[in-house]
């Protein structure tokens, strides 16, 4: 038997995570192969709990107070997860529709070298436009915040050196290594974890074809928004959905040494300058 353990975070989007866990509970698996879904509703208002309780009564889900958000909640959810030492661990957001068959073609890739470290990452797409959205990345410069998308193949597998976290599965040896994500307060976990598994040797490998849905974040109300005033993008670009100054750096500075002195500032510059 092949045990998986999903771990999601949510907040407030009830339809979008009901709609996930419908989407992943219709999964066509391979035969002896077994999910266990670990939500962290990270203190939901809108009865998110009560209805995943109530449509999937066997998934584990685990209060948040609200201050977990996307990064430290997916640690939540994987240290409860931990505890049953499951065969590999899938990342799922709740704003990511799954096809019928993404799980199966996640599990393929692996498939040949079960007992050595691997991630594999599923592509992503807007469900309107067809357009790529999330998925694997490669660093294009020094600087390892610049990242580029790999767009996925039909049939064969790419290799990649990072990735978004909306669709990926770590087995149970990359987690031996690995641990779990570091704490950030809320997004460049996923980035940061691929790039220290790529460093140490853990192949990040990207499935062939389209595996899922999902809309790419809003650029409107973001630091990235230049029709907000300066000192608007300002606070969300030093905000938890920003760059936090202290997470910003702890990223540079792993990924990218001394040259983070370099690097770290320049955000905050072009912000302040208006670009």
């Amino acid at each position: 038997m092949i045990r998986i353990a999903v771990l999601i975070t949510c907040h407030n989007r009830r339809v979008n995570t009901l709609d996930c866990l419908r989407r992943l509970s219709e999964q066509a698996l391979p035969l002896q192969t077994a999910l266990d879904v670990y939500l962290v509703d990270d203190g939901s208002t809108d009865g998110t709990s009560a209805a995943v309780r109530s449509a999937f009564p066997t998934v584990h889900v685990i209060p948040g107070d609200g201050s977990l958000y996307w990064c430290d909640g997916m640690r939540l959810a994987w240290s409860r997860s931990a505890q049953a030492d499951p065969d590999a661990y899938f990342w799922l957001n709740d704003d990511t529709v799954l096809e019928p068959g993404a799980l199966s073609s996640l599990l393929k890739v692996p498939s040949g070298l079960p007992e050595q470290p691997c991630i594999v990452v599923g592509s992503c797409r807007d469900r309107v436009t067809g357009r790529h959205t999330y998925g694997g990345e490669m660093v294009r410069s020094r600087h390892p915040g610049r990242t580029s998308p790999v767009p996925p193949a039909d049939a064969d597998v790419k290799r990649c050196e990072t990735f978004n976290g909306n669709c990926v599965l770590v087995n149970r040896a990359a987690f031996r290594l690995l641990g779990p994500m570091r704490s950030f307060g809320h997004s460049m976990a996923d980035t940061d974890y691929g790039l220290t598994a790529t460093r140490i040797g853990i192949p990040v490998l990207l499935a062939p074809g389209y595996l899922a849905t999902c809309s790419r974040n809003p650029v409107a109300g973001s630091w990235r928004d230049r029709r907000l005033t300066r000192r608007q993008r300002m606070r969300a670009l030093l905000g938890r959905k920003g760059l936090p100054p202290a997470d910003w750096w702890k990223f540079l500075w792993t990924h990218a040494g001394l040259r983070a002195l370099l690097y770290w500032p320049v955000p905050y510059m072009r912000v302040l300058s208006g670009f």
